[in-house]
C-alpha cells in the first residue's frame, strides 16, 4: 500500500501538481521546486506572498 501512495504522489509531482506530506508536527505542502508552475500554486494556495521564501528539500547537496 505504502509504494501504491508514493507512486501515486510521483505522479501528481511529475504532472506539476501539488501533494500534502506528514511531517513530525504538521503538515506539509510539496511539489517539485523545478516547476514553476508548480511553485506558484503553492503560493496561491497559501496566499503567501512571493517576497516571502520557502524551504525546499533536497535527495543531496549536489543538487544546490
Amino acid at each position: 500500500m505504502l509504494r501504491e501512495e508514493v507512486a501515486k504522489a510521483l505522479k501528481v509531482l511529475q504532472d506539476g501538481g501539488i501533494i500534502l506530506y506528514p511531517t513530525d508536527t504538521i503538515w506539509g505542502i510539496g511539489c517539485d521546486a523545478s516547476n514553476t508552475e508548480a511553485v506558484q500554486k503553492i503560493y496561491q494556495l497559501k496566499q503567501r506572498n512571493e517576497s516571502k521564501s520557502m524551504l525546499i528539500l533536497l535527495d543531496n547537496d549536489n543538487k544546490l
